[in-house]
Protein backbone atom coordinates (compact mmCIF):
# COMPACT_ATOMS: atom_id res chain seq x y z
CA UNK A 1 0.00 0.00 0.00
CA UNK A 2 1.35 3.32 -1.02
CA UNK A 3 0.12 7.17 -0.74
CA UNK A 4 0.28 9.19 -3.88
CA UNK A 5 -1.50 11.99 -1.88
CA UNK A 6 -2.70 13.86 1.23
CA UNK A 7 -4.56 17.05 1.49
CA UNK A 8 -5.34 18.72 5.05
CA UNK A 9 -8.50 20.95 5.26
CA UNK A 10 -8.82 23.09 8.34
CA UNK A 11 -6.48 19.87 10.00
CA UNK A 12 -4.20 20.98 13.39
CA UNK A 13 -2.59 23.83 11.90
CA UNK A 14 -3.07 23.35 8.66
CA UNK A 15 -6.03 25.36 6.40
CA UNK A 16 -5.77 23.56 2.87
CA UNK A 17 -2.56 22.02 1.98
CA UNK A 18 -1.91 18.87 -0.17
CA UNK A 19 1.12 16.57 -0.75
CA UNK A 20 2.23 14.68 -3.55
CA UNK A 21 4.42 11.99 -2.92
CA UNK A 22 6.89 9.81 -5.67
CA UNK A 23 9.06 8.18 -3.68
CA UNK A 24 9.32 5.29 -0.87
CA UNK A 25 10.30 7.48 1.58
CA UNK A 26 9.14 10.62 2.48
CA UNK A 27 10.50 12.57 5.10
CA UNK A 28 9.20 15.97 6.80
CA UNK A 29 12.09 18.33 7.53
CA UNK A 30 12.10 21.33 10.06
CA UNK A 31 11.99 22.67 13.20
CA UNK A 32 9.58 21.49 16.28
CA UNK A 33 6.43 22.98 16.50
CA UNK A 34 6.31 23.38 12.66
CA UNK A 35 3.79 20.84 12.21
CA UNK A 36 5.43 17.65 11.14
CA UNK A 37 3.79 14.92 13.20
CA UNK A 38 0.19 16.75 12.11
CA UNK A 39 0.94 14.75 9.09
CA UNK A 40 1.29 11.48 10.34
CA UNK A 41 -1.72 11.95 12.21
CA UNK A 42 -3.60 12.70 9.28
CA UNK A 43 -2.09 9.39 7.69
CA UNK A 44 -3.22 7.32 10.97
CA UNK A 45 -7.00 8.97 10.94
CA UNK A 46 -7.28 7.25 7.42
CA UNK A 47 -5.70 3.99 8.79
CA UNK A 48 -7.65 3.26 12.17
CA UNK A 49 -9.30 6.91 12.73
CA UNK A 50 -7.78 8.02 15.38
CA UNK A 51 -4.63 10.06 16.21
CA UNK A 52 -2.37 8.61 18.41
CA UNK A 53 -1.74 12.49 20.11
CA UNK A 54 -5.60 13.20 20.09
CA UNK A 55 -7.61 14.02 23.54
CA UNK A 56 -10.95 15.02 22.06
CA UNK A 57 -12.13 15.55 18.48
CA UNK A 58 -11.76 19.29 18.80
CA UNK A 59 -7.94 18.96 19.14
CA UNK A 60 -7.85 18.11 15.30
CA UNK A 61 -9.68 20.75 14.23
CA UNK A 62 -8.28 23.81 13.16
CA UNK A 63 -9.18 26.88 15.29
CA UNK A 64 -10.94 28.70 12.78
CA UNK A 65 -13.28 25.77 11.37
CA UNK A 66 -15.87 23.62 12.30
CA UNK A 67 -14.22 20.40 10.71
CA UNK A 68 -11.19 18.78 9.26
CA UNK A 69 -10.50 16.99 6.35
CA UNK A 70 -7.84 14.30 6.08
CA UNK A 71 -7.86 13.21 2.54
CA UNK A 72 -5.57 10.57 0.76
CA UNK A 73 -5.53 9.12 -2.83
CA UNK A 74 -3.71 5.33 -3.20
CA UNK A 75 -1.61 3.63 -6.10
CA UNK A 76 -4.47 1.77 -6.96
CA UNK A 77 -6.77 5.46 -7.49
CA UNK A 78 -9.24 4.87 -4.15
CA UNK A 79 -9.98 8.28 -2.78
CA UNK A 80 -10.12 8.00 1.02
CA UNK A 81 -11.46 10.63 3.30
CA UNK A 82 -12.01 11.06 6.74
CA UNK A 83 -14.07 14.29 8.03
CA UNK A 84 -13.87 15.59 11.89
CA UNK A 85 -16.49 17.25 13.77
CA UNK A 86 -16.58 17.93 17.42
CA UNK A 87 -18.69 15.09 17.55
CA UNK A 88 -18.55 12.77 14.90
CA UNK A 89 -16.37 11.09 11.90
CA UNK A 90 -17.13 10.03 9.06
CA UNK A 91 -15.67 7.63 6.38
CA UNK A 92 -15.39 7.85 2.93
CA UNK A 93 -14.62 5.76 0.38
CA UNK A 94 -14.26 7.24 -3.61
CA UNK A 95 -17.27 9.96 -2.08
CA UNK A 96 -19.51 6.80 -0.92
CA UNK A 97 -20.27 6.89 3.18
CA UNK A 98 -18.50 3.81 4.72
CA UNK A 99 -19.05 2.05 8.32
CA UNK A 100 -16.39 3.13 10.46
CA UNK A 101 -15.40 -0.97 11.31
CA UNK A 102 -14.73 -1.42 7.64
CA UNK A 103 -12.87 1.30 7.08
CA UNK A 104 -10.71 0.24 9.76
CA UNK A 105 -7.52 -1.03 7.97
CA UNK A 106 -7.83 -0.34 4.29
CA UNK A 107 -4.47 1.42 4.82
CA UNK A 108 -2.42 -0.29 7.03
CA UNK A 109 -0.05 1.54 8.70
CA UNK A 110 2.54 1.16 11.59
CA UNK A 111 3.91 3.73 13.72
CA UNK A 112 6.90 4.61 15.85
CA UNK A 113 7.22 7.51 18.30
CA UNK A 114 9.00 9.13 20.94
CA UNK A 115 5.97 8.32 23.13
CA UNK A 116 6.20 4.21 22.81
CA UNK A 117 9.59 4.48 24.38
CA UNK A 118 7.88 4.02 27.49
CA UNK A 119 5.91 1.57 25.94
CA UNK A 120 6.99 -1.57 27.33
CA UNK A 121 7.37 -0.81 31.09
CA UNK A 122 5.13 2.48 31.37
CA UNK A 123 1.38 2.47 32.10
CA UNK A 124 -1.26 -0.13 30.55
CA UNK A 125 -3.42 2.13 28.89
CA UNK A 126 -1.02 3.37 25.79
CA UNK A 127 0.42 -0.29 25.45
CA UNK A 128 -3.40 -1.35 25.07
CA UNK A 129 -4.00 1.22 22.30
CA UNK A 130 -0.47 0.30 20.67
CA UNK A 131 -1.91 -3.11 20.32
CA UNK A 132 -5.30 -2.56 19.47
CA UNK A 133 -4.37 0.03 16.41
CA UNK A 134 -2.23 -2.90 15.51
CA UNK A 135 -5.39 -5.53 15.62
CA UNK A 136 -8.32 -3.72 14.41
CA UNK A 137 -5.70 -3.44 11.00
CA UNK A 138 -5.99 -7.19 10.94
CA UNK A 139 -9.11 -8.70 11.94
CA UNK A 140 -12.98 -7.25 11.20
CA UNK A 141 -14.15 -9.35 13.68
CA UNK A 142 -11.97 -7.86 16.58
CA UNK A 143 -12.80 -4.11 15.31
CA UNK A 144 -16.47 -4.88 15.59
CA UNK A 145 -16.46 -6.75 18.68
CA UNK A 146 -14.00 -3.93 19.64
CA UNK A 147 -16.50 -1.03 19.05
CA UNK A 148 -19.19 -3.12 20.95
CA UNK A 149 -17.53 -3.60 23.84
CA UNK A 150 -16.57 -0.21 24.19
CA UNK A 151 -19.78 1.15 23.93
CA UNK A 152 -21.19 -1.72 26.61
CA UNK A 153 -18.02 -0.47 28.48
CA UNK A 154 -18.67 3.50 28.61
CA UNK A 155 -22.70 3.00 28.97
CA UNK A 156 -22.18 0.03 31.69
CA UNK A 157 -19.53 2.59 34.09
CA UNK A 158 -21.93 5.68 33.60
CA UNK A 159 -24.93 3.38 34.95
CA UNK A 160 -22.53 1.88 37.71
CA UNK A 161 -21.62 5.63 38.92
CA UNK A 162 -24.99 6.50 38.66
CA UNK A 163 -25.62 3.55 40.68
CA UNK A 164 -23.22 4.27 43.67
CA UNK A 165 -24.22 8.24 43.97
CA UNK A 166 -28.03 6.51 44.50
CA UNK A 167 -29.42 8.08 41.31
CA UNK A 168 -31.27 5.50 40.41
CA UNK A 169 -32.72 2.72 42.31
CA UNK A 170 -30.65 -0.02 43.67
CA UNK A 171 -33.31 -2.70 43.29
CA UNK A 172 -33.67 -1.96 39.56
CA UNK A 173 -29.59 -3.00 39.23
CA UNK A 174 -29.54 -5.88 37.65
CA UNK A 175 -32.45 -5.30 35.28
CA UNK A 176 -30.47 -2.10 34.22
CA UNK A 177 -26.56 -3.07 33.85
CA UNK A 178 -27.95 -6.32 31.95
CA UNK A 179 -27.73 -5.22 28.40
CA UNK A 180 -24.44 -4.32 28.66
CA UNK A 181 -23.39 -6.79 30.85
CA UNK A 182 -24.64 -9.24 27.82
CA UNK A 183 -22.60 -7.21 25.17
CA UNK A 184 -19.65 -7.68 27.15
CA UNK A 185 -19.87 -11.06 27.93
CA UNK A 186 -20.53 -11.74 24.07
CA UNK A 187 -17.49 -9.22 22.70
CA UNK A 188 -14.87 -10.51 25.89
CA UNK A 189 -14.50 -13.92 24.34
CA UNK A 190 -14.07 -12.64 20.88
CA UNK A 191 -11.25 -10.18 21.82
CA UNK A 192 -9.47 -12.14 23.80
CA UNK A 193 -9.02 -15.15 21.48
CA UNK A 194 -7.95 -12.76 18.88
CA UNK A 195 -5.37 -11.02 21.10
CA UNK A 196 -4.12 -14.76 22.55
CA UNK A 197 -4.23 -15.97 18.91
CA UNK A 198 -2.52 -13.35 17.46
CA UNK A 199 0.41 -12.77 20.23
CA UNK A 200 1.22 -16.53 19.57
CA UNK A 201 1.65 -15.56 16.02
CA UNK A 202 3.69 -12.95 16.69
CA UNK A 203 6.19 -14.52 19.20
CA UNK A 204 8.44 -16.34 16.82
CA UNK A 205 8.39 -13.62 14.25
CA UNK A 206 9.66 -11.10 17.31
CA UNK A 207 11.89 -13.19 18.80
CA UNK A 208 13.83 -13.64 15.09
CA UNK A 209 13.80 -10.20 14.63
CA UNK A 210 15.70 -9.43 17.97
CA UNK A 211 17.94 -11.93 17.23
CA UNK A 212 18.97 -10.58 14.06
CA UNK A 213 19.38 -7.36 15.79
CA UNK A 214 20.83 -8.07 18.86
CA UNK A 215 22.24 -11.46 18.51
CA UNK A 216 22.76 -13.74 21.84
CA UNK A 217 20.09 -12.06 23.18
CA UNK A 218 17.60 -13.76 26.09
CA UNK A 219 14.43 -15.50 24.74
CA UNK A 220 11.64 -12.97 25.15
CA UNK A 221 8.25 -13.38 24.83
CA UNK A 222 5.05 -11.11 24.63
CA UNK A 223 1.15 -11.91 26.87
CA UNK A 224 -1.89 -11.28 27.33
CA UNK A 225 -2.35 -10.57 31.05
CA UNK A 226 -6.34 -10.31 31.84
CA UNK A 227 -7.57 -7.90 34.65
CA UNK A 228 -9.66 -11.40 36.04
CA UNK A 229 -9.02 -14.56 36.22
CA UNK A 230 -12.02 -15.79 34.50
CA UNK A 231 -12.69 -18.75 32.03
CA UNK A 232 -13.70 -16.27 28.90
CA UNK A 233 -17.07 -17.71 27.52
CA UNK A 234 -20.30 -15.72 27.59
CA UNK A 235 -22.23 -18.03 30.53
CA UNK A 236 -19.26 -17.55 32.65
CA UNK A 237 -18.78 -13.90 32.79
CA UNK A 238 -22.34 -13.30 32.74
CA UNK A 239 -22.58 -15.31 35.87
CA UNK A 240 -19.31 -13.43 37.55
CA UNK A 241 -20.90 -10.40 36.60
CA UNK A 242 -23.82 -11.71 39.11
CA UNK A 243 -21.61 -12.01 42.14
CA UNK A 244 -19.57 -9.14 41.52
CA UNK A 245 -22.25 -6.74 40.71
CA UNK A 246 -22.40 -5.35 44.35
CA UNK A 247 -18.75 -4.58 44.27
CA UNK A 248 -19.03 -3.02 40.60
CA UNK A 249 -21.39 -0.91 41.88
CA UNK A 250 -19.37 0.39 45.23
CA UNK A 251 -16.50 0.77 42.49
CA UNK A 252 -18.15 2.69 40.09
CA UNK A 253 -16.29 0.76 37.65
CA UNK A 254 -16.75 -1.91 35.15
CA UNK A 255 -14.31 -4.59 36.26
CA UNK A 256 -14.16 -6.76 32.56
CA UNK A 257 -13.48 -4.83 29.75
CA UNK A 258 -10.99 -4.98 26.69
CA UNK A 259 -8.61 -1.55 28.28
CA UNK A 260 -8.65 -3.62 31.64
CA UNK A 261 -6.53 -6.62 30.16
CA UNK A 262 -2.87 -5.53 30.20
CA UNK A 263 -0.29 -7.03 27.28
CA UNK A 264 3.68 -8.50 29.20
CA UNK A 265 6.62 -8.24 27.91
CA UNK A 266 8.35 -11.08 29.28
CA UNK A 267 12.40 -10.94 28.76
CA UNK A 268 14.88 -13.89 31.03
CA UNK A 269 11.58 -15.11 32.12
CA UNK A 270 10.87 -11.71 33.82
CA UNK A 271 8.90 -8.63 33.03
CA UNK A 272 11.10 -6.77 30.74
CA UNK A 273 11.15 -3.53 32.46
CA UNK A 274 12.53 -5.24 35.42
CA UNK A 275 15.84 -6.62 33.84
CA UNK A 276 16.17 -4.77 30.00
CA UNK A 277 18.18 -2.06 29.56
CA UNK A 278 17.30 1.18 27.61
CA UNK A 279 18.92 -0.18 24.57
CA UNK A 280 17.25 -3.48 25.02
CA UNK A 281 13.92 -1.29 25.17
CA UNK A 282 14.35 -0.08 21.82
CA UNK A 283 15.94 -3.73 20.49
CA UNK A 284 12.57 -5.11 21.43
CA UNK A 285 10.54 -2.11 19.76
CA UNK A 286 12.21 -2.29 16.39
CA UNK A 287 11.89 -5.78 16.47
CA UNK A 288 8.63 -5.81 17.62
CA UNK A 289 7.51 -3.45 14.36
CA UNK A 290 8.92 -5.79 12.24
CA UNK A 291 7.00 -8.90 13.50
CA UNK A 292 3.87 -6.60 12.92
CA UNK A 293 5.19 -5.50 9.48
CA UNK A 294 5.20 -9.61 8.68
CA UNK A 295 1.98 -10.27 9.95
CA UNK A 296 0.35 -7.53 8.39
CA UNK A 297 1.87 -8.30 5.19
CA UNK A 298 0.70 -11.93 5.54
CA UNK A 299 -2.66 -11.43 6.56
CA UNK A 300 -3.79 -8.43 4.63
CA UNK A 301 -1.62 -9.32 1.26
CA UNK A 302 -0.07 -5.68 1.09
CA UNK A 303 3.02 -4.11 2.80
CA UNK A 304 1.56 -1.30 5.51
CA UNK A 305 3.17 1.86 5.50
CA UNK A 306 5.47 3.07 8.57
CA UNK A 307 4.68 6.07 10.28
CA UNK A 308 8.13 6.89 11.91
CA UNK A 309 8.16 9.96 14.13
CA UNK A 310 11.26 11.62 15.15
CA UNK A 311 12.69 8.27 15.77
CA UNK A 312 16.49 9.48 14.78
CA UNK A 313 16.72 10.99 17.91
CA UNK A 314 16.24 7.77 19.87
CA UNK A 315 18.44 5.67 18.04
CA UNK A 316 22.01 5.31 17.64
CA UNK A 317 23.70 3.89 14.46
CA UNK A 318 23.16 -0.12 14.70
CA UNK A 319 19.39 0.66 15.11
CA UNK A 320 19.10 3.16 12.75
CA UNK A 321 20.25 0.85 10.39
CA UNK A 322 18.03 -2.18 11.48
CA UNK A 323 15.12 1.09 11.06
CA UNK A 324 16.09 1.44 7.19
CA UNK A 325 16.25 -2.22 6.77
CA UNK A 326 12.28 -2.05 8.32
CA UNK A 327 11.44 0.04 5.45
CA UNK A 328 12.17 -2.13 3.31
CA UNK A 329 9.59 -2.88 0.11
CA UNK A 330 7.23 -0.74 1.78
CA UNK A 331 6.32 3.43 2.08
CA UNK A 332 7.55 5.14 4.85
CA UNK A 333 7.20 8.74 6.34
CA UNK A 334 9.54 10.04 8.91
CA UNK A 335 10.09 13.34 10.73
CA UNK A 336 12.90 14.82 11.54
CA UNK A 337 14.50 18.19 12.64
CA UNK A 338 18.18 17.22 11.34
CA UNK A 339 18.57 17.19 7.23
CA UNK A 340 22.05 14.48 8.33
CA UNK A 341 19.04 11.67 10.02
CA UNK A 342 18.46 10.50 6.34
CA UNK A 343 21.84 11.38 5.06
CA UNK A 344 22.55 7.97 4.77
CA UNK A 345 19.47 6.31 3.20
CA UNK A 346 20.84 4.21 0.39
CA UNK A 347 17.59 4.28 -1.39
CA UNK A 348 15.64 8.16 -3.13
CA UNK A 349 14.01 10.37 -0.21
CA UNK A 350 11.58 12.63 -1.17
CA UNK A 351 11.99 15.04 1.35
CA UNK A 352 9.74 18.54 2.57
CA UNK A 353 11.17 21.33 3.76
CA UNK A 354 9.00 22.91 6.38
CA UNK A 355 9.47 25.93 7.49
Amino acid sequence: MKLTSLRLQDFRSYTDRTFDFDQGRIIFCGPNGIGKTNILEAISLLSVGKSWREQSPQDLIHRDADSALSTAITQDKNHWQVQITPRSRRFYKNEKAMPRSKFWGQIPTLLFCPEHLGLLTGPKSPRVMFFDRFLVQVDPHYRSALLRAHKAHKQKTALLRSLRAQERPLDQAGQLLAPWNQMLAESMPIITDIRTTVLNDLNPCLQQALDQLAPQTDPISLQLIPAEDIRMETSAILSWFDAHQAQEIAAGKNFIAPQRDDFGFYLRDRPLGSTASRGEVRSVLLSLLHAQKIYLQKHTHQAPILLLDDVFSELDDHRQAQLESLCQDCQAFFTTTHPEHFECFSDAVQVFEMN
